[in-house]
């Protein structure tokens, strides 16, 4: 009876050993799992960028575009038209800004094909 209970706990022993590294390694991919995943990663830089971003004081934004040159040619035309406009540039996106006063007039003229 007690050579059995020995080769009971002697064939768990060797068990322990395989567990115990099957589950640090478990919980070691659980934690790079949280730290490098890319969910939501969007989301929390563009509030940083939000919270970071000043206030535009009498600006208001009239476009989104998404490169430069676009930018600046419907800054030209809004100029042009007597509309004074500036372009503002973040992280993640440029914007054509207008004096609050003017924003239908920018917008109508945005809106124009």
């Amino acid at each position: 009876m007690q050579d059995r209970r020995v080769a009971i706990v002697s064939s768990l022993h060797f068990l322990l050993g395989p567990v115990v590294a099957l589950s640090a390694m478990g919980v070691i991919a659980g934690i790079c799992r949280w730290v490098f995943s890319t969910e939501d990663r969007d989301g929390r830089r563009l509030e940083k960028v939000l919270s970071t971003r000043g206030d535009l004081g009498l600006l208001v934004p009239v476009a989104t575009v998404r490169n430069r040159d676009d930018a600046e040619m419907l800054r030209d035309v809004l100029r042009e038209a007597g509309v004074r406009a500036s372009v503002s540039e973040d992280e993640l996106e440029l914007q054509v800004l207008v004096f609050a006063k003017d924003l239908e007039r920018a917008r109508q003229l945005v809106a124009a094909p």
